[in-house]
């Protein structure tokens, strides 16, 4: 089982049915029937996509250092075998998010799916700047959810969130890139480190970090948060997280101290869900 969560990219789907969840409970703060049924429907067809993904780029995976263990590259899962796995896992995912009585959200399940593996990966082989449509990929899962709790996917609301998770996924690439740059070049990939130096990409990822907190700042003043204390909660978050990687971006090497860089992005997004979660229950 543990061979298939990593084809699946367990630890990438699980953050992915969270702002799912997140979407549907910001929608309809109740823990009933659909909740479930969104969140498991959102995360088997993000294991489906991770899949199909790793399908895609086994080859490009095995000349990685970085990728070269995962289960196709290593031999450790045939490729007829995760073959099988995407087909039940999006089928079972579409099956689940058709549970919740929403079309919609089933509509935009697959489409997400479609646009990771038939958009997204292929323009990684053509563009460095593939990370531009792919960062589409996670600001949808929120609609989905909000979708099977039965509102519009263009309500102001979830939209105001989704483009926050949107601008949210460039610093998460670009700090990964600081690492892991190299490998892609050596790939074949295109990579931006080719045509920019460290001083600009890290300018370059300071202004989406920048963006992400502006953005996050901005959510009081929209109908998303209507609770005041947890509003200057999100606020302090914000500061402390811009000031944050201000000091690793200009006072530090942000390349040797990436790592730090990277886990504090991804716990200013989980400050921000669980912020979000909290106003409707308070």
């Amino acid at each position: 089982m543990n061979k298939y969560l990593k084809l699946g990219k367990f630890t990438i789907s699980l953050p992915v049915a969270l702002t799912g969840f997140l979407g549907y409970f910001m929608a309809q703060p109740s823990l009933d029937l659909s909740a479930l049924y969104t969140v498991f429907g959102i995360f088997l067809l993000a294991l489906g996509s991770g899949a199909l993904n790793q399908i895609q780029e086994r080859h490009t995976d095995a000349l990685m250092n970085r990728t070269s263990r995962r289960p196709l590259p290593s031999g450790d899962i045939s490729l007829q075998s995760a073959i099988v796995f995407v087909i039940l896992t999006a089928t079972a995912g579409t099956f689940f998010l058709l549970l919740t009585g929403s079309v919609t959200a089933a509509g935009l399940g697959l489409f997400t799916l479609g646009w990771y593996n038939l958009v997204y990966t292929p323009l990684k082989r053509r563009t460095a700047f593939a990370v531009l449509p792919g960062a589409l990929i996670g600001a949808l899962p929120p609609l989905i959810g909000w979708s099977a709790a039965g509102r519009n996917p263009l309500d102001m609301e979830i939209v105001a969130v989704a483009f926050l998770l949107f601008v949210g996924q460039m610093p998460h690439y670009w700090l990964l890139l600081l690492k892991v740059g190299s490998e892609f070049k050596e790939a074949g990939l295109p990579v931006i480190t080719s045509l920019l130096d460290a001083r600009q990409i890290r300018n370059l990822s300071f202004i989406w970090i920048a963006a992400t907190g502006a953005c996050a700042l901005m959510l009081p003043a929209t109908p998303v948060l209507q609770n005041r204390i947890i509003s200057l909660v999100l606020i302090a978050a914000a500061v402390a997280f811009l000031v944050i990687m201000f000091r690793f971006s200009y006072f530090g090497n942000l390349v040797n101290h990436w790592k730090k860089a990277f886990i504090t992005v991804n716990l200013f997004y989980l400050v921000i869900i669980l912020v979000l979660i909290a106003d409707r229950i308070f």
